[in-house]
């Protein structure tokens, strides 16, 4: 058993030198360890610093990413909202009208296409062509495209047509959305 009275007696034994010795010996092993548990302190607080700084990156992102997720899901909402108002929206008549309106006679039109989005729209496009028409038809045109929400511009390609007359030549695409209907919803009724 460790006796306390055995050490005193020891350290009262000793001469000047060792006793000098001895406490310098013990105060080096007190200053390593403290220097160890600095560093070790100092190690793991940078540590620390680094995760927090990652931390802080990924609740950027993600805050990023939910920001844009809510625009997104308040844009769908805006379009299913149009896409409500009018059911029976056929984007061939709305520019077989509006052609008719703007007295435009030099176009041509391809067949109605459409194309499936996984997002559960449809889209119907419509590849028109004008041929020398004035800057000013084209303009109204496409002013009364972007004044009906439903349609929308994909592709727009502008050539110089004649030298002589000053016209343009237009081959544009517009399309619109419709909501996919769920089949499987048609044959449960």
């Amino acid at each position: 058993m460790f006796d306390i009275q055995s050490v005193k007696d020891y350290l009262y034994s000793l001469n000047q030198k060792e006793s000098i010795r001895l406490m310098a010996a013990f105060f080096m092993c007190c200053a390593c360890m403290i220097g160890f548990l600095l560093f070790r302190h100092t190690s793991l607080l940078h540590e620390i610093e680094q995760k927090t700084k990652v931390l802080q990156k990924a609740r950027r992102d993600v805050q990023t990413i939910l920001t844009e997720y809510e625009q997104m899901k308040n844009k769908k909402t805006e379009v299913d909202l149009i896409l409500m108002k009018d059911k029976n929206f056929y984007i061939k008549k709305y520019y077989q009208d509006t052609i008719k309106e703007l007295q435009i006679t030099n176009e041509s039109s391809s067949n109605l296409m459409t194309q499936s989005w996984p997002n559960g729209y449809e889209e119907e496009s419509l590849q028109i062509n004008f041929s020398q028409m004035s800057m000013k038809q084209l303009c109204e045109f496409l002013q009364a495209l972007q004044s009906n929400q439903r349609v929308f511009v994909k592709d727009l390609d502008i050539t110089k047509g004649s030298s002589m007359t000053k016209k343009i030549n237009a081959t544009l695409t517009i399309a619109t959305l419709k909501p996919v209907i769920d089949k499987q919803a048609i044959r449960g009724n």
